[in-house]
């Protein structure tokens, strides 16, 4: 099983991390051509992992669950997810919450992201 350490790995065998503002997440889809077809997404592919977020007024957000399938669990993606979501534009200049665990964890051994 491969061990992806930045997002340019993980996407040259097909998987993507988009954010997905209508749905209050961050996912992760697995190119069609990889997928076995499962939870697909029109031109997405097959949903693999999110990291969702709920906002909390104009001032918060609060990422409160983060899910990988578990057959693609330690291969790094969910921490590539946790990365690209605390760092990516729906937080803006919001105060950032993780109720999460595994957030909450990432967070832990990354706090310069609680710093933004």
């Amino acid at each position: 099983m491969a061990r992806y350490l930045d997002e340019q790995q993980a996407a040259a065998d097909g998987f993507s991390i988009v954010h997905e503002p209508e749905e209050q997440r961050y996912a992760i889809y697995q190119s069609e051509s990889a997928s076995t077809g499962q939870h697909e997404r029109a031109g997405r592919g097959r949903l693999v992992g999110e990291a969702h977020y709920s906002l909390i007024g104009e001032r918060t957000i609060d990422f409160d669950h983060t899910v990988v399938l578990p057959e693609l669990r330690g291969t790094g993606l969910a921490g590539l997810l946790a990365h690209h979501a605390l760092t990516g534009d729906a937080i803006g200049t919001r105060q950032l919450h993780a109720s999460c665990w595994f957030i909450d964890g990432y967070l832990t051994r990354h706090p310069e992201l609680r710093e933004r």
